[in-house]
């Protein structure tokens, strides 16, 4: 017995001081460094969703994506569009419940996630729109058509990019799309237009609360130290965004896709959220209106954070859209 204990307790003591080191490290990194966290959390959800962290290089700048599949032996190829101040994780919820026979991609605009960010860039939708057609040319999707699915300011982008690449395309996916003029005007619009605060752009973790509140129908609880983290990590990039949506916003901008609808001759879903607080959901009337071949569904009980909220019904009216197309499509 006691020549167990002599063998038992050193590994005892090791073993509290390797937990107690461990747990120091990690105070340190959460007051000092905690993007770490952020980035080891973002990219355990890649992973579990089953995709791949990759880059590619055009020139000097640099985009960030993750890719599910072979696009050459892929049924589907899909490739995804995040939002403002997003990030290319926002699609592993829904991209793990579309068929492992499809090829996904999902990238992270200019300046947002991991990609480039030049502060004095061009990031208007034009420019935004040049920059994924780049992307797309860069890995290569441009070698069979393939699904181009947007969220919000992701919207605008595939919105526009469909009538100036519809070649290239086998559909498109709006899912709750900027850059269209609604009948009605938003909570969010009214707010700013009557000079409120720009609560998409939170400062602190009662900001960033606040905001969640609002772009979700559903209460979300999320720990503090996991807000707090977010907070953190977007502090650095707060100026990037306030630029992005101002530029975005510009008169000559706010309407671009609205303004092109018509143009747009790919077959078409609409995805938006009843409970919208961000884009008010009569644009879809809109869209219903002006493109020529689209199909419009309201998810019920949903907010502007659709992939948040309803990734899974999401993906399978995406799945049911794309088998209801032609073969040829």
């Amino acid at each position: 017995m006691v020549l167990w204990l002599g063998l038992f307790l050193p590994i005892v003591g090791l073993v509290a001081f390797a937990v107690f080191f461990l747990w120091a490290v990690c105070m340190v990194l959460y007051f000092v460094r905690p993007q770490i966290f952020f980035y080891l959390i973002h990219r355990g959800l890649i992973l579990k969703a089953g995709f791949s962290l990759k880059y590619v290089s055009v020139g000097d700048f640099r985009f960030s994506y993750i890719e599910r599949g072979d696009g050459k032996k892929a049924e589907h190829v899909i490739l995804m569009v995040h939002g403002f101040t997003g990030d290319k994780g926002v699609w592993c919820l829904m991209g793990s419940a579309l068929p492992k026979s499809y090829h996904l991609v999902a990238v992270d605009l200019p300046g947002h996630g991991y990609t480039t960010r030049k502060h004095h860039d061009d990031h208007s939708i034009p420019a935004q729109v040049a920059k994924l057609h780049q992307f797309v040319l860069a890995v290569g999707l441009d070698k069979r058509k393939f699904h181009l699915v947007g969220l919000s300011m992701g919207g605008f982008v595939a919105g526009v990019f469909a009538t100036k690449y519809p070649s290239l395309l086998s559909s498109l996916v709006l899912m709750c799309p900027a850059g269209i003029n609604a009948p009605r005007i938003s909570d969010f619009l009214m707010e700013i237009a009557s000079g409120g605060k720009n609560y998409l752009l939170p400062k602190n973790p009662e900001d960033f609360r606040f905001m969640m509140k609002k772009v979700s129908h559903r209460n979300v609880f999320m720990p503090f130290f996991v807000v707090k983290i977010i907070c953190e990590t977007r502090k650095q990039a707060h100026d990037f965004y306030e630029k992005v949506l101002a530029e975005i916003a510009h008169p000559d901008q706010r309407w671009l896709l609205h303004d092109v609808l018509e143009d747009i001759s790919v077959p078409t879903l609409t995805l938006w959220g009843d409970s919208d607080k961000i884009l008010d959901v009569s644009a879809a009337d809109i869209i219903a209106e002006k493109v020529k071949n689209v199909k419009v569904q309201i998810l019920e009980r949903c907010g502007h954070a659709i992939t948040f909220e309803r990734p899974f019904k999401s993906a399978k009216l995406i799945l049911q859209f794309i088998r209801s197309l032609p073969r040829s499509t």
